[in-house]
């Protein structure tokens, strides 16, 4: 499992083009909010402290999200 989020997130790390970024995010069901974590995260390389700051959540609750958006997106890579 693990190494799965591993591989979801490297691959997402791999993502270029914010076109490419915005496509594999409407093939999956997030939150609006999942959504923008992940595009702080690896389209602007915002810490998950500055992301929890910026749409008022722990820095926390910023990580489990991400791990669970990371399993959604898992199956659409």
């Amino acid at each position: 499992m693990e190494q799965n989020r591993k591989e979801t997130r490297r691959k997402l790390r791999d993502i270029e083009l914010s076109d490419d970024f915005e496509r594999l995010l409407g093939q999956c069901t997030l939150s609006e909010t999942d959504k923008r974590l992940l595009r702080m995260h690896y389209l602007e390389q915002k810490d998950f402290r500055f992301i929890g700051d910026a749409l008022g959540y722990s820095e926390k609750t910023m990580q489990q999200r991400h791990k669970a958006a990371l399993r959604k997106l898992s199956a659409a890579l």
